[in-house]
C-alpha cells in the first residue's frame, strides 16, 4: 500500500475508532448517571430506593428469576421483603416474604392491595414494569408496621391526644428498645417531647424532609394522625446519616454535571496527547537526525534509544511509527550508509598514514646510509684503503638491495590486494619440505645463539601449495621468531594433522607480545605504541604472509603474552587440500 493510501486509511480508521470511543464514553456517562441516581437514591431513601431500582436489576430467565445477593442483604438490612408476581396472578419470586403470604393472587386481592397499600397487616409499596422481560407486578412490603405501633401506643397511652402521666414511663422504656422519640404536634406547635431527643428545634420543611429523604439526616420519622383530637404523633428513630456520600456540592445535577464534564475533559487531553506524542515524536526525530546530519555525526543519527523506540528485534518498524516506515527506514539506510563511509574513509586516511610512516622510516634508514657514504666518497678529503672501498660498497649494495626488497614487497601486497598473485600449486610431502626450509636458518652460523627444531608427523602428509610463494610465508614465520626475540630463544616448527585440519606451528619461548599488538600484527604497517622500543615493527611481512596463505585457502592464528613467548599457526584445510592433491 502507498504511502498516501496507507495516510488515508490510517486517518479514517482512526476516526472510526475516536466515534466508538465517543459512543462508549456516552454510554459509560450514562451508566455513571444511573448509577449515580441509584446511589444517591439509596442513601436518600433507601426503601424508595430499593422500590425503584430492584426492578431494572431483576433478570427473567425461562420463568426464573435471578437477583444479585446485594440486593437481598439491602432488604434484609431495611426489614423489608418482595414479591414478583406474573400476568398470570402467579408469585414466581419470593425474598424474604413472610411465609403466611400468598403465593398467588387473584384481581381483586391486587386493587385492594393498590388502595390501601396494606397486606395483612404489612405497609406495601407496589411497582408496575413492562419494558423488557414482559410484564410483572412487585410487591414490596415491610415487616414491621410503625404506623400499627403508633396507633397502639395512641390507644394505650394516650389522653386526650397527649401522652399521660401515669403513662410516661412506660412510652419511655418501648422508647428506650427503639433508640427513639416521640413528639406530639397540636396546631403546629410541639406540645410533648418523651424519650432522647435531639437539642434541636425543627420546622416543617425540615420535618418533611425526614420523611421523604431519611438517609439525610439523623433520625427518620413515622407519623400517626388523630382526627378526632386534630394531634399527630411523631416517632423519631435512628436515621443512617453517617452512610451517605460526602459530596462537594449538595446538588445531584450539579454533581453529575461535574462529573461529566471531569470525565469528558479528560478523555479529550489524553486523546489530545496521544495525538501530539503519535504526530508529534516522529517529527522531533527527523529534527534531532537532520541536526546530527548537518554536524556529520553519522554515527549518532540513529541513537541506540532511537533504535529500540523505532524497531522490533527483528528490524521491523513497531506499530506506533508504521505510518511513516518508509520515512524512517530510508533515513536508517541513508544514515548507516553515510556512518560506513566516514568510517571507510577514517580507516583509509589512518592507513595511509600508517603506510606513510612506515615506507619512510624503512626508506630513512638505508638511504641516510647510502647518503652518508656518497659524501665520504665525493668529498675526497678521506684516503680509503682498498679493503674500505670493499666494505663500503658491499654496504652500499646491502642497502640498496633492501630498498629494492622493500621496493618487491610494496608491489607484492598490491597483487595480493588485487588478487594479482597466480599460484602454481604441486604436490609436496609437507615434512620434508618444512623440515628443508628449517634446515637452511638452522645451518647459518649467524644464528649460532638460536635454538631451532622441527617436528613432524609419523606418516608422510602430501598438500598441494605453490613451494615458491608458501616458502616466503615460513621464512616470514620463523625469521620474526629469531629476529625479535632475545638470544637463546628456543624456535620449534612443528607439523600437526587431524581428520580436517593441516597445522603449522612456530613455537617460540621469547618475549611475547602484548594483546594490542597481537590484534594489529596483520596490519600492513603496524609497529605499537611504545616509542621506547628502537626494534623494527614487522612491516610488511606478516602482512605479505596472511594474504599468501589465504591464497591457499588457509588462514594465521596467533597466541602470544608478554614474557610467555608466541604461537603462530597456520591452518590449511585437509579435505580440500588432499582432494587437490589427487587431482594433481
Amino acid at each position: 500500500m502507498k504511502l498516501q493510501r496507507r495516510i488515508a486509511f490510517h486517518f479514517s480508521l482512526q476516526f472510526i475508532v475516536l466515534l466508538i470511543l465517543v459512543f462508549f464514553l456516552f454510554v459509560f456517562l450514562l451508566i455513571l448517571v444511573a448509577n449515580l441516581i441509584t446511589k444517591d437514591e439509596l442513601n436518600t431513601n433507601t426503601a424508595d430506593g430499593i422500590v425503584e431500582a430492584i426492578p431494572t436489576v431483576a433478570v427473567f430467565e425461562e420463568g426464573t428469576v435471578k437477583l444479585d445477593r446485594k440486593w437481598s442483604d439491602l432488604l434484609a438490612e431495611n426489614d423489608m421483603w418482595v414479591q414478583i408476581i406474573n400476568k398470570d396472578g402467579h408469585v414466581i419470586y419470593s425474598d424474604h416474604a413472610p411465609k403466611t403470604l400468598p403465593t398467588s393472587y387473584t384481581v381483586n386481592e391486587l386493587l385492594f392491595i393498590e388502595e390501601t397499600r396494606e397486606i395483612e397487616h404489612y405497609p406495601v409499596r407496589t411497582y408496575y414494569d413492562s419494558w423488557y422481560y414482559g410484564k410483572h407486578y412487585y410487591l414490596f412490603g415491610f415487616q414491621h408496621n410503625d404506623k400499627e405501633l403508633l396507633k397502639e401506643w395512641f390507644t394505650k397511652f394516650g389522653q386526650d391526644g397527649k401522652v399521660a402521666e401515669n403513662a410516661l414511663p412506660a412510652l419511655k422504656a418501648e422508647l428506650q428498645k427503639l433508640d427513639g422519640y416521640l413528639q406530639i404536634f397540636e396546631k403546629g406547635e410541639s406540645v410533648q417531647l418523651i424519650g432522647k431527643q435531639e437539642d434541636q428545634k425543627l420546622n416543617p420543611l425540615e420535618l418533611m424532609g425526614r420523611i421523604y429523604e431519611p438517609g439525610k439526616h439523623s433520625t427518620h420519622v413515622k407519623v400517626y394522625n388523630d382526627s378526632a383530637t386534630g394531634v399527630s404523633w411523631v416517632l423519631h428513630l435512628p436515621g443512617k446519616e453517617g452512610q451517605k456520600p460526602v459530596w462537594l456540592f449538595s446538588d445531584q445535577d450539579m454533581q453529575i454535571l461535574i462529573i461529566s464534564i471531569l470525565v469528558s475533559l479528560l478523555v479529550t487531553i489524553l486523546i489530545s496527547v496521544w495525538n501530539g506524542y503519535r504526530y508529534g515524536r516522529p517529527l522531533i526525530l527527523f529534527v534531532n537526525w537532520l541536526e546530527r546530519m548537518e554536524k556529520q555525526q553519522y554515527h549518532e543519527v540513529l541513537t541506540e534509544k532511537e533504535k529500540k523506540r523505532l524497531f522490533k528485534k527483528k528490524g521491523k518498524t513497531k506499530y506506533r511509527y508504521r505510518l511513516y516506515q518508509e520515512v524512517f527506514q530510508s533515513f536508517y539506510r541513508m544514515a548507516e550508509k553515510l556512518n560506513q563511509a566516514e568510517v571507510e574513509r577514517n580507516r583509509l586516511e589512518q592507513t595511509r598514514e600508517e603506510w606513510m610512516a612506515g615506507i619512510s622510516h624503512d626508506l630513512r634508514t638505508p638511504l641516510s646510509t647510502i647518503q652518508g657514504y656518497g659524501h665520504m666518497l665525493e668529498s675526497n678529503k678521506y684516503e680509503f684503503s682498498a679493503q674500505e672501498l670493499e666494505e663500503i660498497g658491499k654496504v652500499i649494495r646491502d642497502k640498496g638491495d633492501y630498498i629494492l626488497q622493500l621496493v618487491n614487497d610494496f608491489s607484492l601486497v598490491f597483487q595480493l590486494k588485487n588478487s594479482g598473485i597466480h599460484l602454481e600449486k604441486q604436490k609436496i610431502e609437507l615434512n620434508q619440505y618444512v623440515k628443508k626450509t628449517t634446515r637452511k636458518f638452522k645451518e647459518d652460523l649467524t644464528l649460532a645463539r638460536f635454538s631451532l627444531n622441527f617436528i613432524g608427523t609419523d606418516r608422510e602428509l602430501f598438500i598441494k601449495l605453490d613451494p615458491k610463494w608458501f616458502t616466503r610465508v615460513l621464512d616470514n614465520l620463523i625469521y620474526n621468531a629469531i629476529k625479535h626475540n632475545p638470544p637463546h630463544t628456543h624456535v620449534t616448527v612443528r607439523i600437526l594433522s587431524d581428520n580436517e585440519m593441516v597445522r603449522i606451528q612456530v613455537n617460540d619461548d621469547g618475549k611475547g607480545m602484548d594483546e594490542e599488538f597481537v590484534e594489529n600484527l596483520f596490519d600492513r604497517y603496524y609497529r605499537g605504541t611504545n616509542t621506547n622500543d628502537k626494534k623494527d615493527g614487522l612491516g610488511l611481512g606478516m602482512s605479505i604472509a596472511k594474504g599468501i596463505v589465504e591464497l591457499h585457502g588457509g588462514d594465521i592464528q596467533v597466541e602470544s603474552s608478554v614474557g610467555k613467548g608466541t604461537k603462530m599457526t597456520i591452518l590449511l584445510a585437509k579435505e580440500s587440500s588432499l582432494n587437490g592433491a589427487n587431482k594433481g
